[in-house]
């Protein structure tokens, strides 16, 4: 009997996993298709209004000597008699219009839809093709409702299939990309990228030259900055069919080594590349062959076939990684133009001259010698940092694994960090203000939820002090010494950038006048009597616009000079009168841009002031803390897209350069004051 028993239970478990299959099936197909009850109205009712404009009619009734324009099947399903009257000539064959690129059942699927306002899909492979073809026939209703439904079922297998459709939603790409970054390893395991075109990149560097260190982000947007400037738009098959050999100028940027000049002791590699782009460049471009005329049953009328329509372009680094046993390459998803590619660029050493240039993205060296500033113990990011009693105060943030709760305190004076009592609980993501001898950490992220606590740091402990309105992270936060006030500026809550300001003082929170423009991950400083809000992002997109409230004045905020940049998790301070923003993102790289704004000369009102670039950063640099201290301007922590950053730099006088270096270094040529964007992924 037993065993009879066993093998009946083995029926039954087959028969469950059939089951199982069946409804995930069915529960797949119920999420993909679309039953949109008021379509078919909608649709007579276009109809009906077309045939009244005298469009698209196809018969004319005349009663009383007047002309009523109709469609003869309209007229046909509503009447019997008249689906005989007016029925065709045998011998009338309807008109036929190509339909390019369109898949056949997709397009079926799409008239169906259009008769009944269902649309049935089975399966992802389905609606990616229905998605394609309601793109090219302006079915907008399938198409957001297909993008909508796909991105719930993302994995590594198909995520490139969804991230090639045309025109998703700002925010449909931006959770594809945010997906693709971080699952980039995996999804280059499954081999989707060997289906896309592939430019091969090969950098020259003298193997005398220090560098190829550079983060595989870095690289891959060095890369992508040389494609922009070719011919992409036209034959990307020509770019993919051979290697480029590119060189490293003095600014940093890539540049074609068959533009270089001959030169004596030349890399025998160059002198080769060289002679095979000359022999290129007297050759004809090849030019496609005409497309053949289709027969006369299937032609369209002039201008008027259907699908005539292009994807919009765009190029950006989607997603890099260096190339698992080949330290020196980067393997990179791009997208160019609305095409997605996927690129390898390497380093090569050649020997020889010719090749020597700047390093990528024109970081510099530090002069030999020299005491150098004393570094953090734990590199982070998204830091609260501030001044206090002429040392530099740092407060949690977030190194690679953890959300910290440690406290350091560096004294220029010693060159030494010592650690203060740790905060209350772990806590990122926040600002941290400086007000009477006290220090302030508000909101933030303690690494699984927002927060609502402020923890206070005064005569040496940390203590909580009244909980804000509401739970935020991202906020900006100034101090008004003068009215004893803390303004917290934006943030981010429930899924929002928040215009909402918040004003604490004498141990109550109130509201104060609300940002014009929700951002978070803003900087903010009291410059010249006023608030200022700087940068940050909305959901997707990050913001050059500025803010500025006065006061003492109307109360309301109104538009400052927009930064030459957009960015979020930007560093600002004000230092030498001067308001200085510095770091931050692009939302595709760290970068190393520097700006100023310099209060108009004189008291007569003149034209609005304009930022100025300042000296680049050392180290790209999101999410670091910008403390202006007596002796320097200091730029502690951040992300620069490989690392959390221990490192700290500062500025000792605004036309010099940031350094390491305790002192300022003695200038070996005028500073260049033209920032540097060094392109490396932020961290958020």
């Amino acid at each position: 009997m037993k065993p009879q028993d066993d093998f009946r239970n083995g029926d039954d478990g087959d028969a469950r996993d059939e089951d199982s299959e069946g409804e995930e099936a069915l529960a797949l197909e119920h999420e993909l298709s679309l039953h949109d009850e008021e379509a078919p109205a909608r649709a007579l009712s276009a109809l009906n209004a077309l045939r009244k404009s005298r469009q698209h009619f196809d018969t004319v009734l005349v009663a009383g000597g007047v002309e009523l324009p109709a469609h003869r099947a309209v007229l046909a399903a509503a009447s019997p008699y008249l689906l005989e009257a007016l029925a065709p000539p045998a011998s009338a064959a309807p008109p036929a219009y190509r339909v390019d690129d369109v898949d056949a059942e997709a397009l079926r699927d799409l008239i169906e839809y259009a008769y009944t306002g269902r649309l049935r899909v089975r399966e992802p492979g389905a609606a990616r093709r229905l998605y394609w073809a309601a793109w090219r026939l302006r079915v907008d209703a399938v198409r957001a409702h297909l993008a909508e439904r796909l991105l719930r079922r993302l994995s590594p297998a198909d995520c490139l299939e969804l991230r090639a459709l045309p025109d998703l939603a700002p925010r449909h790409l931006a959770a594809l990309d945010a997906y693709i970054a971080q699952n980039f390893t995996e999804i280059c395991a499954t081999g989707a990228l060997a289906a896309l075109p592939l430019v091969r990149i090969e950098m020259l560097r003298e193997t005398s030259t220090e560098g190829g260190d550079e983060t595989a982000f870095a690289v891959a947007d060095a890369a992508l900055v040389w494609l922009r400037d070719q011919n992409i738009d036209v034959d990307l098959g020509e770019l993919c069919s051979r290697t480029h050999l590119v060189y490293v100028d003095g600014a940093g940027a890539l540049r074609d080594c068959g533009e270089m000049p001959e030169a004596r002791g030349d890399a025998p590699e160059l002198q080769e590349y060289r002679r095979e782009a000359a022999s290129r460049g007297r050759t004809p471009r090849r030019t496609a062959p005409p497309r053949a005329s289709p027969p006369d049953a299937e032609r369209a009328l002039p201008a008027l076939q259907l699908g005539a329509r292009a994807p919009r372009g765009d190029c950006t680094v989607i997603a890099a990684c260096r190339i698992e046993g080949a330290t020196r390459a980067t393997r990179a998803l791009l997208a160019l133009r609305g095409r997605l590619a996927a690129a390898r660029v390497c380093w090569r050493d050649v020997a020889g001259g010719g090749v020597r240039g700047g390093p990528l993205g024109g970081a510099r060296a530090e002069p030999d010698g020299g005491e150098r500033r004393a570094r953090l113990a734990h590199g982070r990011a998204a830091l609260g940092a501030v001044a206090l009693g002429g040392a530099l105060l740092v407060c949690g943030g977030y190194d690679r694994a953890r959300v910290l709760r440690a406290v350091e305190r560096y004294d220029p004076a010693t060159n030494e960090w010592s650690a203060l009592p740790d905060m209350r609980g772990p806590r990122a993501r926040f600002p941290a203000v400086a007000l009477h001898d006290r220090v302030y950490a508000i909101g933030g992220s303690d690494g699984h939820t927002e927060l609502d606590t402020m923890d206070v740091f005064a005569d040496g402990k940390w203590r909580g002090e009244a909980r804000l309105p509401l739970a935020l992270s991202h906020a900006a936060a100034v101090a008004e010494p003068e009215s004893g006030a803390l303004y917290v500026i934006g943030g981010w809550a429930a899924g929002l950038s928040l215009k909402r300001v918040l004003r604490y003082a004498a141990g109550a929170w109130s509201d104060a006048p609300a940002l014009g423009a929700g951002r978070s991950q803003c900087g903010a400083a009291l410059w010249q009597g006023a608030l200022w809000a700087l940068g940050g992002c909305d959901a997707w997109h990050c913001l050059a616009s500025t803010e500025t409230l006065r006061l003492r004045g109307a109360g309301a905020w109104e538009p400052g000079p927009a930064l030459p940049t957009a960015r979020r998790s930007v560093g600002a301070a004000v230092w030498r009168h001067a308001l200085v923003v510095a770091g931050g993102s692009d939302g595709a790289a760290s970068l190393r841009r520097c700006e100023w704004l310099e209060p108009a000369p004189g008291p007569a009102p003149g034209p609005a002031p304009a930022w100025r670039a300042g000296p680049a950063l050392r180290r790209p640099r999101a999410g670091p803390g910008l403390v202006a201290l007596p002796d320097a301007l200091y730029a502690v922590g951040g992300f620069d897209g490989k690392e959390f950053l221990s490192c700290v730099e500062c500025l000792y006088e605004p036309g010099g350069e940031w350094t390491t270096l305790r002192g300022a270094p003695s200038p070996t040529a005028p500073p260049s004051p033209a920032p540097s964007a060094d392109p490396a992924p932020d961290a958020q």
